[in-house]
């Protein structure tokens, strides 16, 4: 199930970026053709973006996609190797809690107030807060499930998985 939605939030994510194309697109076309533009063009974009940049983080999280460097990591031993993976997963995690826990409150606090952005179109706020939040939601509960495997791997000394969670291939799929 959460496979599944975390495709799914990449396809947001693929329809807010395909927006932002359709939006500045048609701003630079109306800009150019007849000296006007989208209304709170801005705004609009800053929320897509919103959705396009946090909505696939568990995706790409879960492919094991970031960028790494990674040239000092390969002179260490599996052992050692194990354990940074470990560490690495352990001291993300709560500085990831807090942004969730802020984008939580940033996303219920717009919603409750109702607040909207001043512009034409007065858009309100909440739509890109929750992109944010569920992005970083979903985020947050893949970064726990690594963590969970990471520990298990390092207890068990699972070479297997230090070679599957290292690869550079697209392990979205086995996840």
């Amino acid at each position: 199930m959460l496979k599944k939605t975390e495709e799914l939030l990449l396809y947001v994510a693929g329809f807010c970026i395909v927006g932002l194309g359709t939006v500045i697109t048609l701003t630079v076309i109306l800009r150019n053709l007849f000296n006007t533009g989208v209304p709170d063009v801005v705004t609009i974009v800053g929320e897509l973006m919103m959705g396009g940049i946090f909505l696939p983080l568990a995706y790409v999280t879960r492919a094991n996609q970031h960028i790494a460097i990674d040239f000092l990591f390969n002179l260490f031993g599996k052992r050692v190797k194990l354990f940074i993976l470990l560490l690495g997963s352990l001291l993300v995690l709560a500085p990831m809690l807090l942004m969730v826990m802020a984008s939580w409150g940033s996303f219920s606090h717009a919603l409750a107030s109702g607040s909207y952005f001043s512009g034409e179109l007065e858009l309100p706020e909440w739509p890109g807060r929750l992109f944010f939040f569920v992005g970083l939601a979903f985020f947050y509960l893949r970064l726990l499930i690594i963590c969970f495997h990471d520990a298990l791997a390092f207890i068990r000394a699972d070479e297997k998985y230090l070679s599957k969670r290292t690869s550079s291939h697209d392990v979205a799929e086995e996840a």
